[in-house]
């Protein structure tokens, strides 16, 4: 699966991707991500309009496709809502991130918006780098915590789960019935793939 990915990453490089890998843990069972990214939706919308007419992604397309089809779980276009203006290369230097998803009940979608910026500055004050991501469908939201190790990522979580802020504002979000909780998971980024 990353080996042919690996083989599509010189190819969306070159159309201005930023490629990143991850590996993620969700029940003990690994999910490997092959993640492309752009600063912005004018580098996106570049990126797509040139993709189909490059004869080296045909080539790929052709060979691999049908294989990755198969292996696909799931594919999305998520937006940055926290930071909007964020580049690409957002979590350059960390490789461990704790991911939450929530799903916005009925009529609630801006409410659960807002609730999810709110943590994200919450967990920002507590010393946690954090962003908040809509997911593109269903009134989905990812929330993204990034850590250097598991270490500071067991220490940060300690620290802002016992603050008085973070409990303020979790009784808040619970009162708010906004949304729901979907999944966690934590996610490594891994090197990309080396082999033959």
């Amino acid at each position: 699966n990353v080996k042919q990915y690996e083989r599509l990453r010189p190819i969306v490089e070159e159309l201005g991707a930023y490629v990143e890998y991850y590996l993620e843990d969700i029940d003990g069972a690994p999910v490997s991500h092959f993640v492309v990214k752009f600063d912005d939706m004018r580098g996106w919308g570049s990126y797509r309009d040139r993709l189909s007419s490059n004869l080296d992604f045909q080539k790929w397309n052709k060979r691999f496709r049908v294989k990755a089809n198969d292996l696909q779980v799931n594919s999305a276009l998520m937006s940055n809502i926290f930071e909007p203006d964020a580049k690409a290369d957002l979590y350059r230097g960390a490789s461990l991130f704790y991911i939450s998803q929530w799903k916005a009940l009925p009529g609630q979608t801006l409410a659960l918006r807002a609730l999810l910026v709110e943590a994200a500055k919450t967990a920002e004050n507590n010393g946690v780098f954090a962003q908040v991501y809509d997911n593109g469908y269903d009134d989905t939201f990812m929330v993204v915590w990034a850590f250097d190790s598991y270490t500071s990522a067991a220490t940060q979580w300690t620290f802002i789960h016992d603050s008085q802020e973070y409990q303020r504002f979790f009784k808040k979000a619970v009162d708010s019935n906004a949304g729901v909780f979907v999944d966690q998971s934590w996610m490594n980024k891994t090197l990309p793939y080396e082999g033959n």
